[in-house]
C-alpha cells in the first residue's frame, strides 16, 4: 500500500509540475476532509536510527478557510492584519487575515500563479493576461499596469522604487514603482525566468539554461551558473552563497559573486520548488516524495523525511517548525530534527508555499480554498 501511496502521489506531483511549467487546464472536484494520514519516516545523517510518524499525530485546527472561484498557487503576503493572494479565477484578493472576511478584490483578465509584493502602501503582482498590476492596498483601486510580451507568472519584488518580475517570454523586467514604465529588461534566453531574487545590487534568476546574475541597476548579466535541465524554482542567498533547486535533481550551492559552483546535492527526482533556507541548514523537496535538510556551509546531510503522500509545495520555515505541502494536507516537521509535528487534511493537493504570521500558518489549494490553521 505504501509503494502504491507513494507511485499516486508521484504522479500526482508530476502532473503538478507540468500543470506550473505549462500551464495547463486546471481540474476540480472535492475528496472528504478529516486528519492526515501521519505515515512519514525520517532518516538521520550518521546514525542507524529510524523514526516514523505513527497514526497519533494530532491534526491542526482550521481558524477559518475562504473559498475562491479557482485554484489558490499563489502565497498571501500578509501586512497591517490584511492578506492578499491570487486565484486562478483572475482575481487578486485581500481578505482579513483574522477572520477570512473580503475586504476587496480585483478583477485581472487572466489567471495568477504567482504571489503579491507590498511596498510603500502598494500591491504589485503579475497574471497570465501579461499584465504587471500596482493597486492601492488598502481599497484596491489600480494605479498603473504594465503591458508585458507574455504572461506574468512569477512573484515580483520591489526594492528602491523599482518592481523587478519575470515574464515567460524568458524576459526579466525592471519597472519604475511609482509610474509603472520599463527601466530595463533581461533576456534569460531560454524558458520562462523565475521569480528573482535581490541581494544587495544582483538579481539572481534561473532559467532553461541555469541561474543568472544580473546586475539590478543595468540589467547587464554578471555571470551565469550552468546546469543540465532547467530552473523553475526561484533561488535562495545567505549573501556568500545562492542555493537553488533544478530538474537535473540536484540542489546547486554557487559563490553569488562569482557563479563558482561550491557543492550539489543529488536526489532521485526533478527538484521543482524553491530551497528555503534557516539556521544553518537548507531545505528543500521534489518527486521522489523526501524532504531533505543540509548543511548550507557544505551540502552534508542532516536529515530527510519520506513524505508518504508526496511533496507539492515549497518548504517553509518558521521559528521552530518547518511546514509543506502534501497531495492531501500540510505537513509539519521539527526543523532541526525531521520528526513530524502536526498535519492537516485538505480538500485537494496543496499548491501553494505556506506562510506563518500571528501564529498562524496560510496556505492555499486546487480546491480553491485559502486556508488558515494552527
Amino acid at each position: 500500500m505504501r509503494d502504491a501511496n507513494k507511485m499516486i502521489a508521484a504522479l500526482a506531483l508530476a502532473l503538478t509540475v507540468l500543470h506550473v511549467v505549462a500551464h495547463a487546464q486546471q481540474t476540480t472536484g472535492v475528496t472528504p476532509s478529516g486528519a492526515l494520514a501521519a505515515n512519514g519516516q525520517t532518516s538521520v545523517s550518521g546514525s542507524a536510527a529510524t523514526s516514523s510518524g505513527g497514526d497519533a499525530v494530532t491534526p491542526a485546527v482550521s481558524k477559518w478557510k475562504f473559498k475562491t472561484g479557482g485554484s489558490v498557487y499563489s502565497t498571501p503576503a500578509i501586512e497591517n492584519g490584511v492578506a492578499y493572494f491570487g486565484s486562478y479565477d483572475q482575481h487578486l484578493y485581500a481578505i482579513d487575515s483574522a477572520t477570512g472576511r473580503e475586504l476587496w478584490k480585483y478583477k485581472t483578465g487572466g489567471r495568477i500563479l504567482g504571489s503579491p509584493a507590498l511596498a510603500g502602501g502598494q500591491v504589485y503582482f503579475g497574471s497570465q493576461d501579461t499584465r504587471v498590476y500596482a493597486l492601492d492596498a488598502a481599497t484596491g483601486k489600480e494605479r498603473w499596469k504594465f503591458k508585458a510580451e507574455y504572461a506574468v507568472n512569477s512573484t515580483p519584488v520591489v526594492s528602491g522604487g523599482v518592481v523587478y518580475c519575470a515574464g515567460t517570454a524568458g524576459l526579466l523586467y525592471a519597472i519604475d514603482a511609482e509610474t509603472g514604465r520599463q527601466r530595463w529588461q533581461f533576456s534569460a534566453e531560454a524558458g520562462a525566468p523565475t521569480s528573482p531574487l535581490l541581494a544587495g545590487s544582483t538579481l539572481y534568476v534561473g532559467s532553461g539554461r541555469g541561474l543568472h546574475a544580473v546586475d539590478a541597476a543595468t540589467g547587464q548579466k554578471k555571470w551565469t551558473a550552468k546546469t543540465a535541465r532547467p530552473v523553475v524554482s526561484a533561488p535562495v542567498g545567505d549573501g556568500a552563497l545562492v542555493y537553488f533547486t533544478s530538474l537535473d535533481n540536484q540542489l546547486h550551492a554557487v559563490d553569488a559573486a562569482t557563479g563558482e559552483q561550491k557543492w550539489t546535492f543529488k536526489t532521485e527526482g526533478g527538484l521543482p520548488f524553491s530551497p528555503a533556507l534557516a539556521g544553518g541548514l537548507v531545505y528543500f523537496g521534489g518527486i521522489d516524495g523526501n524532504l531533505y535538510a543540509v548543511e548550507a556551509a557544505t551540502g552534508a546531510l542532516r536529515w530527510k523525511f519520506a513524505a508518504e503522500q508526496g511533496i507539492t509545495s515549497a518548504p517553509a520555515v518558521a521559528g521552530a517548525l518547518l511546514h509543506f505541502g502534501s497531495l492531501k494536507g500540510l505537513y509539519t516537521l521539527d526543523a532541526a530534527t525531521g520528526q513530524l509535528k502536526w498535519a492537516f487534511t485538505t480538500e485537494r493537493i496543496v499548491t501553494s508555499t505556506p506562510i506563518v504570521s500571528g501564529g498562524l500558518v496560510y496556505f492555499g489549494g486546487w480546491d480553491g480554498n485559502l486556508y488558515a490553521v494552527k
